[in-house]
């Protein structure tokens, strides 16, 4: 399904480069918006949800290059990214969690409602590795570290890293 699609969506918006190797689940027409001049890299994964967990959308702005090997997960909620981000290789981005009820097996868990959506920035660097999880904003201008998990809103031009993710500068 993905070849199909992947020309659908060049033809819509022909500045946008989209790798061959790009990997589409749960696809449909309104489910994902590029801006002008967006990169989508290899070996990505772009998961629009499922009929247990239900569906999101994922926006790209302009000029955002999203790297390869990346995993963006909108099933249930919204993923909007801003534009001239930089989304590096490997980095996890998820807009809900299942939910944890101790008396339904987790693999049949509804979606958690509590935390839902992720919200990137304009001008926003995420490092290699980095997991953003679902509730979470991080603001324009911000980096995230290499292999960091964002549990938290990230202020405008912070620089944040680590497990969780905490601050450890700021962009000047």
């Amino acid at each position: 399904m993905h070849l199909e699609r992947i020309g659908a969506i060049s033809y819509r918006n022909p500045t946008c480069r989209i790798h061959n190797d790009l990997q589409l689940l749960g696809y449909s027409d309104k489910a994902l918006e590029l801006g002008q001049g967006v990169s989508l890299c290899g070996n990505t994964l772009l998961a629009f949800g499922d009929e247990l967990n239900g569906w999101g959308r994922i926006r790209v702005g302009d000029r955002t290059w999203v790297g390869p090997f990346n995993n963006l997960r909108a099933g249930g909620g919204d993923i909007q990214i801003g534009k001239d981000c930089l989304i590096s290789q490997f980095c996890t981005l998820v807009a809900t969690n299942h939910g944890m009820d101790p008396s339904v097996p987790m693999i049949t868990q509804p979606p958690a409602t509590d935390r839902v959506g992720v919200v990137i920035g304009d001008d926003v660097w995420l490092g290699a590795g980095s997991v953003i999880t679902p509730g979470t904003t991080i603001e324009t201008g911000a980096v995230i570290g290499a292999n960091s998990v964002v549990t938290h809103h990230v202020p405008a031009y912070e620089i944040w890293a680590g497990v969780p993710a905490k601050k450890i500068g700021q962009r000047q």
